[in-house]
């Protein structure tokens, strides 16, 4: 078994036993029912669960509301960016909690969780001006906190906010702005960048906590420099990824992971579990019959890159189901033509 899917199951585990799973009293013997555990999620579409759906003129390469996504578990498109289920669904059946449903969803309970996250977002709104930005995500957790203190009261909404998750992977898309805006940046460039998204990363965090928020799950940044979208506008050619990106993003991972510590170490009842999502999707890229089925489509990569239109971006995260098949999906001509995501 390769050394990531132990690091995925521990870390799903990490999550249950130190986040997710309510302190309970050994000594507690009342019969008044317990709520469930509760998520509110940031980011991008690694988590977006269907917010993108609602927003009016938006590119359809930001949406995942069509065939194929959702055909292999709700059978129908949900607007989530996978086939099937998000990481953050997995984790919700595990401990046997409803998903956590989208903020533009109508008629939501907020204090079942939210999702805020929003696919193409990043910590920096000109990542993707048409999406929702962290910032603007922040914001509208800010507005379902006071929601909820009118619907609960305050002390239950307080209580309700100090016990919840707070998850967040975010980060990838303002590093494809970067390289592809900036091609030709330079090492004090690029490192000032990665500086400021780590500082802005931080500040998120510490705006959360100050609202209420105690315990958090971070996904780190994953290898968005082994896309299909960063190798073809780069015409990279077998196993080769961005290298660029590569780099500043490992950088942006070591920092932020210190800079969440030194938080714990500053911030009283502060509690967090970060989850390697780069070693972990690299490794799943390097090595992809560890993980299940394996199709090649050298031929179809080939194809493809003789097509005018750039793909759509279709990522299938199944780890449940011991199937990663990552792919993108392009249109053309009425037709969907499947190429590998990495």
């Amino acid at each position: 078994m390769a050394a990531s899917k132990l690091t995925f199951n521990f870390l799903l585990l990490s999550f249950l036993a130190s986040l997710l799973i309510p302190e309970i009293s050994l000594c507690d013997h009342s019969r008044q029912p317990k709520r469930h555990a509760v998520m509110f999620l940031f980011g991008d579409s690694i988590l977006d669960a269907g917010n993108n759906n609602y927003i009016n003129n938006i590119s359809v390469s930001y949406r995942a509301n069509y065939w194929p996504y959702g055909e292999t578990f709700f059978h129908f498109p949900t607007g989530r960016f996978t086939n099937g289920r998000l990481i953050v669904d997995f984790i919700a059946t595990k401990i046997g909690v409803p998903f956590v449903p989208p903020y533009l969803q109508p008629g939501i309970n907020f204090t079942n969780g939210v999702n805020f996250a929003s696919a193409g977002a990043g910590v920096f709104p000109v990542a993707n001006p048409e999406v929702i930005s962290l910032r603007v995500q922040l914001s509208n957790f800010k507005n379902v906190a006071i929601s909820m203190e009118e619907q609960i009261g305050d002390k239950e909404a307080k209580k309700l906010l100090s016990q919840a998750v707070y998850v967040t992977c975010v980060g990838a898309n303002d590093y494809s702005y970067f390289v592809d805006n900036y091609p030709n940046g330079t090492q004090l460039e690029q490192d000032e960048f990665v500086s400021n998204m780590v500082g802005n990363l931080t500040d998120f965090v510490k705006e959360l906590y100050n609202l209420g928020a105690r315990k958090f799950a971070i996904l780190n940044v994953g290898p968005r420099g082994c896309q299909p979208a960063a190798r073809q506008s780069k015409e990279l050619r077998g196993d080769e990824c961005d290298e660029v990106s590569l780099e500043m993003i490992k950088k942006h991972n070591i920092a932020a992971s210190k800079a969440i510590k030194e938080l714990e170490s500053k911030l009283s009842g502060f509690k967090y579990s970060i989850a390697d999502f780069y070693t972990i999707l690299l490794d799943m890229i390097k090595h992809p019959k560890d993980y299940g089925k394996y199709i090649d489509f050298d031929n179809i990569r080939v194809l493809v890159r003789k097509q005018s239109k750039p793909p759509i971006v279709f990522h299938s995260l199944s780890f449940g189901n011991a199937q990663v098949l990552q792919c993108h999906i392009m249109r053309h001509s009425n037709k969907f033509t499947l190429i590998p995501l990495f």
